[in-house]
């Protein structure tokens, strides 16, 4: 009895993958040649097919595994060739095993395989080719995809929100989706917190057409592909970040890079500590200094609290520490004689930017990214003699991969060293300068108009907010004081001006 008069039920098992360029239309064409090549033998038959790499682990593989489970079924199954099956020589023989152990035999339309035979060897070796073309191809296709980032293309799967992926493979602007980004931008820099510009975007959808989340305007406020650049992490298998790839000026941009700035400085505003641990407390504003006042004495945040017996009285509570409240009033009083000389300071200041001499830190940053980019490229060669050292077997493997790690967190430094070098060659442009130091003043006599409202129109929320965005924190002490004036008829005396309250404003 032949092999062909043995078969008389087909298991079709048709793949393609996006990843190598493959449509519809060529998965189409395979299953015209899987049904003629079994209706012209006779066979009864059922398809499996699905889009997938056949570099997928094999438990993402549905309806492979759906075939196998039903391998019992059929006398054979058919591929358009082995390749199909899987291009990872491992799951190859695992799938080869599972028909050899239910002696089903695979069909090509050039061949038929006896995996029980001596068509066995020739199935191995071909998995083991096709497997070795997958690493090739993976390889190429890394390569390609790190020097197209290098060229400023995107290939990091879905643009952002403002974006699409245009015919030179780089990201352009969709005005409809950027005006929303814009306007999220514009109201961090004004100080409103993610939860409040979630609430304000009511009605607005993402890219995914989904209602924004907390996670989604985070997202988005801290993506630096809004200001034209392009950053992409390259990652081993373990997933760790192994290299970074930094292109400026890779797209037209959606946002400025002063305006970026300043989010990500009204957001710290509303942080509090290197690891940005949430500093904001929750509820009504009771005064427009919530949030900003510190003692003096031990650093810890102080609240406020409504008098019980007085309708609207306020008071500053007390420090843990020992260090007295006081009453809102007399705060608010301190708090503006001290804020009426912040307008003036940040004029002076940006004076003496404007006119400070610049020509010796614009020769000497350029040198220092010169000098680390010279040790880039000799930590490069270290890392390249330390791998023909292990591949000599003159280092264990243990060696080299203490040296590799060691030599890739150095580069990582020099790295975000060279970043911050060239943001501070940016941030001595004028424009810049002018830029950053009128955003100030400008927060400023907006607060004021907000103060100076009428007590029954005064926004507390809006001053705190606007607040929030010029100063850091308050720091606050209550102290008694007793003065010594020298009076010509008595001599010497000592006179007790009483408790006030002292404090200091630092700006942002």
């Amino acid at each position: 009895m032949t092999v062909a008069t043995m078969i008389k039920h087909v298991g079709i098992y048709l793949r393609i993958s996006r990843e190598s360029g493959e449509g519809r239309d060529t998965l189409l064409s395979h299953r015209t040649i899987a049904e003629r090549y079994c209706k012209e033998k006779g066979y009864s038959y059922k398809i499996y097919e699905e889009v997938i790499s056949g570099a997928k682990d094999i438990e993402e593989r549905e309806l492979l595994n759906q075939l196998l489970n039903d391998i019992q079924m059929y006398e054979a199954i058919f591929v358009i060739s082995t390749d199909r099956i899987s291009r990872d020589n491992y799951y190859t023989q695992y799938v080869a095993k599972v028909l050899a152990d239910n002696d089903v035999y695979i069909l090509t339309p050039e061949k038929v395989y006896d995996l029980n035979g001596d068509d066995r060897l020739m199935f191995d070796v071909l998995g083991a080719m096709s497997s070795q073309e997958l690493r090739l191809i993976t390889k190429r296709q890394k390569r390609g995809k790190l020097e197209g980032a290098r060229r400023g293309e995107w290939i990091q799967g879905v643009p952002p929100l403002g974006y699409t992926r245009g015919k030179d493979k780089k990201l352009v602007i969709v005005e409809s989706e950027a005006n929303i980004v814009k306007m999220i931008f514009n109201y961090a820099e004004n100080g409103y917190g993610i939860q409040s510009i979630v609430k304000k975007l009511e009605g607005y959808k993402t890219k995914a057409g989904k209602s924004f989340t907390d996670t989604a305007v985070h997202t988005i406020l801290h993506n630096k592909t809004y200001t034209g650049s392009i950053i992409y992490n390259v990652k081993d298998k373990k997933g760790n970040i192994t290299e970074t790839i930094k292109t400026k000026n890779a797209h037209e941009p959606i946002i400025t890079k002063e305006q970026f700035k300043s989010v990500q400085q009204a957001i710290k505003g509303r942080m509090s500590g290197d690891m940005e641990t949430r500093n904001r407390s929750k509820g009504r504003v009771l005064s427009m200094l919530k949030d900003l006042v510190y003692c003096k004495e031990c650093g810890l945040k102080m609240g406020f609290r409504k008098d019980s017996k007085q309708k609207n009285a306020i008071y500053l509570k007390a420090c843990k520490c020992g260090n007295r409240g006081v009453v809102e009033h007399q705060l608010i009083e301190s708090f503006m004689n001290e804020f009426y000389f912040l307008q003036g300071l940040l004029q002076s200041e940006w004076e003496k930017a404007l006119n400070a001499p610049q020509n010796v830190s614009k020769d000497t940053l350029p040198q220092q990214v010169q000098e680390m980019k010279k040790k880039q490229d000799k930590l490069n060669t270290r890392l390249s003699r330390a791998k023909d050292a292990y591949l000599d077997e003159v280092f264990t493997k243990e060696e080299y991969f203490t040296t590799k790690s060691n030599i890739e967190d150095e580069l990582k430094q020099i790295s975000a060293t060279i970043d911050d070098l060239q943001e501070q060659i940016e941030s001595l442009d004028k424009e810049s300068i002018t830029s950053q130091y009128k955003s100030k003043i400008q927060k400023i006599n907006r607060f004021y108009e907000a103060y100076n409202k009428e007590a029954s129109q005064k926004d507390l929320d809006e001053c705190n907010r606007i607040l929030k965005l010029i100063i850091n924190k308050i720091h606050y002490a209550r102290v008694n004081e007793k003065v010594t004036i020298t009076s010509p008829l008595e001599g010497y005396m000592e006179i007790e001006q009483g408790d006030f309250v002292e404090l200091r404003i630092e700006s942002k």
